[in-house]
């Protein structure tokens, strides 16, 4: 029993190490310069299907940043992006974007 127990355990732990450090990288998308002086804010992307079907709208810049420009997108995979993903029915991304006054 308790060399069951063990073998159960190792698995569940190689099962979460695996799944956690698979398809973790972030990605980065810059627009010109970075100034540094932004409007930084997050907005969570909603999929489904182990990521292959979009439940959200694409991610429109120009609405989200109103009359500023873009300066920064990263969408990655964070903690509570994870905790959300009960199965492969949801799996959420985050998206930080940073928008700043348009350069001239």
């Amino acid at each position: 029993m308790r060399l069951i127990l063990s073998l159960l355990t190792a698995l569940l732990t190689a099962l979460l190490i695996a799944t956690t450090v698979s398809g973790c990288a972030p990605m980065n998308f810059v627009n010109g310069p970075i100034i540094g002086d932004t409007v930084k804010r997050e907005h969570w992307h909603h999929l489904t299907a182990a990521g292959l079907i979009e439940l959200s709208e694409p991610f429109n810049m120009d609405y989200y940043c109103d009359d500023k420009e873009w300066e920064k997108v990263t969408v990655v995979l964070k903690a509570p992006n994870i905790m959300a993903s009960a199965s492969v029915f949801y799996n959420p991304w985050s998206i930080n974007y940073e928008c700043r006054e348009p350069i001239e």
